[in-house]
């Protein structure tokens, strides 16, 4: 067998034919556990980024915090009769690492996203911020 070097001490790479093979007791032991149902009591409710989902006394999750950038291009999106499929089909354009689930994350408020993620997205539906009060360019 090669020897692993320090680094590589928690990759082990066996080929199929090194397994042994299981016995009659273990497979039924698997196939036992397979068929009970399973408790989820143990593992924790969570958020995105791990932070334990808070409910209120009706059980009710609470509502993503308000964003301005967020409504903005919910209510672009909605001007535009665009979908948020479409949507990041064309923030790719500008970012082409954005993935299709951080764009849905973000817009249900379930998930922060980086500046260029967020300038793609703008860019996307033609949004720009400017300060209150100043008329856009012409």
């Amino acid at each position: 067998m090669k020897k692993r070097s320090a680094t590589d001490r928690s990759v082990v790479q066996k080929s199929a034919d090194e397994l042994s093979r299981p016995s009659a007791a273990s497979l039924a032991r698997l196939r036992s556990a397979q068929a009970r149902p399973v408790d989820t009591s143990d593992l924790p409710e969570t958020r995105p980024g791990g932070a334990r989902a808070r409910r209120d006394a009706a059980g009710r999750l609470p509502a993503p915090p308000k964003s301005p950038i967020r409504e903005g291009i919910l209510a672009e999106l909605g001007r535009r009769k665009m979908t948020r499929y479409e949507l990041w089909k064309r923030a790719r354009a500008f970012s082409p690492t954005i993935s299709e689930s951080a764009v849905y994350e973000f817009l249900r408020g379930e998930r922060q996203i980086g500046l260029a993620y967020i300038e793609a997205l703008m860019a996307a539906v033609d949004l720009v911020v400017r300060p209150i009060g100043r008329p856009a360019a012409a």
